[in-house]
């Protein structure tokens, strides 16, 4: 596909956010959301039952991971995790894991144990226990709740806010985090009232609805104000205090994968693998904390399996897991709601420049990865051909934008070679050689056209044409005296 560069076009829309420029900010969010990646679901009433936000976003990825786990039910509720996997799915560092464990165990809501050959920590989500102190949010009463029931489950956890696991590494903690997941959500919405999207959450709404005290509030937006991506004012008749996101600051932090120095120690580990989450709606009765404005009435989509390198100099993926020898399919989604907004013409390459995306990547994603190989310009096309084959082959489970940050964090370290891009790349050449050669074989075939159709030569074939004739009636006439020829 090709077309000539539009106002609305995705390169052009970051180009102006970073700029500073007024821009489209629907289209800048679109991108930002497909730099964000997968998020997890934390549930704000558990909150109110563990006293720590951190404890409930281990408690509300230990729920997923007990209803979702596909080989929970062989091993009676047990599953085991890393401390770096942790971190990896939550941001939590191994010292707030230790505090959250230790809140989790003192309200009797996870077990923990020491199992296997070399010995790990498994943990079990106390079920029962959790459904009698969620009890007073449906109809059976305590004892009764169903954890195998979406819609019970629904009623009893509540509302959910779509945590973005990447925007810890960014904020520099999970509060951090969580307060601008939130509020890029806020802004979402304000993007459709007013232009300038400002967000006028109190103090209490914020408690309301991620469950922050004052005083974390205040550390995450003063962590956040120090890296450039919030900003605060006072506004309005009687004057309150605003704030929204700096869409360009987080975009180009997105991009880049900047780590603030307030930012805990690399990665070292990867996600593991799970299934999507079940959809359904959430219909929960207020009785702790029930926040107004929701993400979605659906259950977030949670991790997926991560394909991790099956040696130092491979892109073939190999599944990684933590809980068993099964491992779980992942669902790719779509936000339908933002294509229309970032619907725009892309160049023939299917992103705009000299780069050649695959075909399967919409114009977001384009733009977001073209932000995401920035920093390894020569290596860029390869890095993409290799992205297309494994989405040719069907083994990209997660999105695009996502996989291919893996494959970037590989060519930066020095370990990527490509595998199934170098077929891409020579179909890609035979397709350009056949174009030249086909075009080659037009032109010149335009040129004999232009040779016969000019005067000069019409007159020599005519001449050659009536000496042949001649030549013809000079034989007819020796054949017929009897003559030799």
């Amino acid at each position: 596909m090709s077309g000539a560069p539009m106002a609305s076009q995705p390169g052009r829309v970051v180009a102006q956010v970073l700029a500073g420029e007024p821009s489209d900010h629907a289209a800048a969010l679109a991108i930002i959301w497909s730099l964000l990646g997968r998020h997890i679901a934390f549930h704000r009433r558990l909150v109110d039952l563990t006293g720590s936000v951190k404890a409930a976003l281990l408690l509300s990825q230990s729920i997923y991971w007990t209803r979702h786990g596909r080989d929970i039910a062989q091993s009676g509720g047990w599953f085991h995790k890393t401390s770096e996997q942790w971190t990896w799915e939550t941001g939590l560092s191994p010292k707030e894991q230790r505090l959250a464990r230790d809140t989790l165990k003192g309200v009797a809501l996870v077990d923990e144990r020491r199992t296997g050959v070399p010995p790990r920590v498994h943990f079990r989500l106390a079920m029962d226990q959790l459904g009698n102190c969620l009890s007073g949010h449906i109809a059976a009463g305590p004892g009764g709740a169903d954890w195998q029931d979406a819609v019970m489950v629904a009623q009893m956890l509540g509302p959910s806010v779509a945590y973005h696991r990447v925007l810890a590494d960014i904020g520099g903690g999970v509060h951090a985090a969580l307060m601008l997941s939130k509020a890029l959500h806020l802004t979402r919405i304000q993007t459709t009232r007013e232009p300038d999207a400002w967000i006028n959450n109190s103090a209490a709404r914020w408690f309301e609805e991620i469950g922050l005290s004052r005083r974390e509030q205040e550390t995450a937006r003063r962590d956040l104000s120090r890296i450039g991506v919030w900003e605060e004012a006072m506004r309005g008749r009687p004057r309150r205090l605003v704030a929204r996101i700096r869409l360009g600051c987080l975009l180009s932090l997105l991009g880049e994968g900047a780590q603030p120095s307030a930012v805990r120690a690399p990665r070292a580990a990867e996600p593991v693998c799970g299934e999507t989450a079940d959809c359904f709606v959430q219909k929960g009765r207020p009785s702790l904390r029930h926040p107004h404005t929701l993400i979605s009435p659906f259950a977030p989509v949670q991790f997926g399996p991560f394909r991790h390198s099956n040696s130092a100099l491979s892109a073939i993926p190999l599944y990684i897991h933590s809980t068993s020898e099964l491992v779980q399919p992942q669902h790719t989604p779509r936000e339908g709601n933002v294509q229309g907004t970032v619907d725009a013409a892309v160049d023939a390459a299917g992103g705009g420049g000299d780069l050649i995306f695959p075909d399967r990547m919409h114009p977001q994603e384009c733009a977001a990865a073209r932000m995401l190989l920035q920093p390894c310009a020569d290596q860029a096309q390869a890095l993409l051909d290799e992205l297309a084959g494994r989405l040719e082959a069907q083994g990209v489970r997660s999105s695009p934008v996502a996989y291919l940050r893996g494959l970037i964090t590989r060519a930066r370290a020095g370990t990527f070679i490509p595998e199934l891009g170098i077929a891409v790349a020579a179909e890609r050449l035979n397709r350009q050689l056949a174009i030249q050669q086909r075009a080659a074989r037009d032109a010149e075939e335009r040129q004999q056209a232009a040779v016969r159709a000019a005067p000069e030569y019409q007159a020599r074939v005519r001449a050659q044409r009536e000496k042949l004739s001649q030549l013809a009636d000079d034989m007819k006439q020796r054949l017929a005296s009897g003559r030799p020829p």
